[in-house]
C-alpha cells in the first residue's frame, strides 16, 4: 500500500499554517500494536528545507575554512613545542611577565575591534615571545571563526622561509618553496606573525640585498603584521635598511612591548634539568 493511501486527513488544523493535519498509524516493531502519528505536512516540509539549508551552509563553511581558518594550523611553520601553547598556560611569575601577557591579550582585543598596523614584541631569547605570539594567532583565528568571518592567520619563522627558498637554489627542481610562492603566501594572509625576526647572532651585520628586498616585498604589501624579535631598535636599524626598518616600526605607538628584565625561561629549565641529573 502506498504511504499516502495510509494517511487520514483530519478536520483539526495546524495552528501555524491553518492546514489540515495528517494522521498515520504504524505497527510497533516490538509489540505490533498500532501507533498513531499526527503532524502538519507543511511543517514537515519546512523542517526538511531547513535541514537541507543547514547542510548546505555547513558545506559552504567548511569550504571557506580551507582558505581561511584552516590556514593557521595547516600552513604555519610552528615548532612542536609551541603547538599546545595558549594564554592560559603562559607562566607569568614576575610583574614584567604579567605585563607582557596582558599586552598580548590587549593586542588581540584591538585586532578584534578592527585595528590595522603592526605589533612588536622585543626581548632576549627564551622569555616567551614565541609562546605569546602563537597564542595571539590562535586567539585571533578562533575569534573570527566564532563571529562567522574567518580570517587567514599565518605564523612563520622568516629565517626558516628564507632557508627553504635558498635550498631551492641549490637543488633546483627539488625546491619546496620559491620566492614568488613565499611572497604571495605571506602577503595574502590577513594576519601574519613573524617569529624571531632577524634572530641575533654573534655579529650584528646588515642582511644581504636579496634578504632586504625579500622582506620589503612582504612588509610593503601588508597592513597587519605581528613581529617578535630579540633585536633592539638600534640593532633592527643596523640589520635592516631604512625602508624595512620604517615598515617594521609602522604604527607601533601603543602597540609595542620591550621586555627588560625577564630571564631566559628555556635556559632556566635546562639548567634545572641538568641539576636534577647531577648525582
Amino acid at each position: 500500500m502506498d504511504l499516502l493511501d495510509r494517511r487520514k486527513i483530519l478536520e483539526e488544523c495546524c495552528s501555524k499554517h491553518r492546514t489540515p493535519l495528517w494522521q498515520f498509524q504504524f505497527p510497533d516493531r516490538n509489540t505490533k500494536e498500532l501507533k498513531t502519528s499526527i503532524f502538519c505536512p507543511t511543517c514537515i516540509q519546512e523542517d526538511i528545507a531547513l535541514h537541507e539549508e543547514e547542510k548546505l551552509q555547513a558545506a559552504l563553511n567548511q569550504q571557506a575554512y580551507v582558505t581561511t581558518y584552516d590556514v593557521l594550523m595547516r600552513d604555519s611553520i610552528v615548532p612542536t613545542e609551541l603547538k599546545g601553547v595558549s594564554f592560559e598556560n603562559f607562566k607569568a611569575d614576575t610583574a614584567e611577565e604579567k605585563q607582557m601577557l596582558e599586552f598580548a591579550k590587549n593586542q588581540v582585543e584591538k585586532y578584534k575591534q578592527g585595528m590595522t598596523g603592526n605589533t612588536l614584541i622585543t626581548g632576549q631569547t627564551g622569555i616567551g615571545k614565541s609562546h605569546l605570539s602563537f597564542s595571539m594567532a590562535k586567539a585571533i583565528n578562533e575569534h573570527f571563526k566564532e563571529i562567522g568571518k574567518p580570517k587567514r592567520v599565518l605564523f612563520v619563522s622568516l629565517t626558516e622561509i628564507i632557508k627553504r627558498i635558498k635550498n631551492g637554489w641549490n637543488y633546483g627542481k627539488g625546491a619546496s618553496l620559491t620566492e614568488f610562492e613565499a611572497v604571495k603566501q605571506l602577503t595574502s594572509v590577513d594576519f601574519l606573525i613573524l617569529d624571531d625576526l632577524g634572530a641575533k647572532n654573534a655579529t650584528i651585520a646588515p642582511k644581504s640585498d636579496w634578504e632586504q628586498d625579500f622582506l620589503f616585498d612582504i612588509l610593503n604589501n601588508r597592513e597587519t603584521t605581528i613581529i617578535n624579535t630579540n633585536l633592539n631598535s638600534q640593532e633592527i636599524k643596523t640589520i635592516y635598511n631604512a625602508r624595512n626598518a620604517s615598515r617594521i616600526f609602522k604604527g607601533l605607538e601603543g602597540n609595542s612591548f620591550k621586555a627588560f628584565s625577564i630571564p631566559d625561561k628555556r635556559y632556566s629549565i635546562n639548567k634545572l634539568k641538568q641539576g636534577e641529573q647531577t648525582p
